[in-house]
Formats: structure tokens, C-alpha cells, sequence
């Protein structure tokens, strides 16, 4: 029961951080401003690369709470689901960075 209590107070820090990583996307702008010939031209990308970002944390958000809730229920330890959450935040942010802006 502890454990669980942890993990929800631990869950209280992602929104935060989702925050942050939603601020953090509005900088892929900046990926094609070094671009000025208009062959390398990239801003076609940008907006699709912050779309990922805003659609991808609040996803995390909202699935790693269904997880921590559902498994609470079940009377699992849920302390480990607010890095697993975490870890889904970097994932987004790679995915957004290196597989649709580039």
C-alpha cells in the first residue's frame, strides 16, 4: 500500500515534465532555420514533429494513469509505472525529433 502511495506522488511529476516536453517541441522550429537553400527545406516537418509531441504526452498521461489505477484494483505495486511513464515520454520525444522532423 505504501509503495502505491509512492508511485501515485511519483505520477504527480509527469505532468510537469509532459509540460516542459510540450514547451521543449515548439524549438523543432529551429531545426530548418541553418537551411537557407530551399532544396534542404524541411519546415514541412515541424508542424507534424510538435503534433506528435502534443498528441503523444497526453496519451502517456492518460495511460499510464488507467495502468496505475486498473493495477491498484488489482492489488499490484504500481511504483514502477511513473518511470515507465517517463521512459514513454522520451520515446515520444525521439520519435517526434529523429523519425518525423528529420
Amino acid at each position: 500500500m505504501v509503495w502505491n502511495i509512492i508511485g501515485y506522488v511519483l505520477y504527480a511529476g509527469l505532468p510537469p515534465v509532459g509540460m516542459y516536453e510540450v514547451k521543449f517541441s515548439s524549438l523543432f522550429r529551429m531545426a530548418t532555420d541553418a537551411c537557407s537553400d530551399t532544396g534542404c527545406d524541411a519546415s514541412h516537418h515541424v508542424w507534424p514533429a510538435m503534433l506528435t509531441v502534443w498528441l503523444g504526452v497526453p496519451i502517456v498521461l492518460l495511460s499510464t494513469l488507467v495502468v496505475m489505477i486498473v493495477q491498484s484494483f488489482r492489488g499490484k505495486v504500481v511504483v514502477g509505472w511513473p518511470l515507465a511513464g517517463l521512459v514513454a515520454f522520451g520515446i515520444v520525444f525521439v520519435v517526434a525529433r529523429d523519425v518525423v522532423l528529420h
